[in-house]
């Protein structure tokens, strides 16, 4: 759950970031034009206490996932919120906090079966990707923090070049303890 919230904490850094821009595409109702689409591969697999973090953020009900429905397999639960609860981490712990006045868009995905991640992305760009028919989508894996403009910048890329195909981040270390210097090279 700590890499989940650190991952939503940036984006939803970001989606503020976007509202607070002044321009013809970006505003205060920017986050209206954005939708955090999750996908978790398997819901035995999913961890418990992300579980209580998706339900804490309004998300996620436990109570609604069935393996079967009318006697057929269930191959996916889909929930959809617009949540204005925010996340901060507290040493080891996640605590939920009421946020600004940005709500974020979410979409969650929780893949009854562990179909491995080709198989989430296919159902990013083949079940939502249809439907939402985003201009531009970005991937990021949970325990990536994007900084607070990051997802920005890599929508100016694909504004300012039109024909552009695809872009990537800078990746950094988070690093804390400096003193081993192995890790500190």
């Amino acid at each position: 759950e700590f890499l989940f919230a650190r991952t939503m904490i940036g984006v939803f850094q970001n989606v503020e970031y976007m509202c607070s821009r002044n321009t013809t595409t970006w505003g205060k109702d920017a986050w209206k034009k954005i939708v955090v689409c999750i996908i978790s591969d398997g819901r035995a697999k999913i961890n418990h206490r992300t579980r209580a973090v998706l339900a804490g953020l309004g998300i996620y009900q436990e109570e609604i996932a069935k393996q079967q429905v009318n006697g057929k397999d269930v191959t996916a639960h889909i929930y959809e919120y617009t949540t204005q609860v925010g996340l901060e981490l507290k040493g080891s712990q996640v605590l939920l906090k009421p946020r600004s006045a940005t709500p974020v868009q979410v979409l969650f995905c929780l893949k009854e079966n562990n179909q491995k991640k080709i198989n989430s992305h296919r159902w990013f760009f083949q079940a939502f990707g249809q439907v939402l028919n985003p201009n531009i989508c970005v991937l990021i894996d949970a325990g990536t923090k994007p900084g607070k403009d990051s997802i920005y910048q890599l929508w100016r890329a694909f504004d300012l070049q039109p024909k552009c195909g695809g872009a990537c981040g800078e990746i950094k270390v988070m690093l804390k303890n400096l003193w081993n210097p192995l890790v500190a090279t």
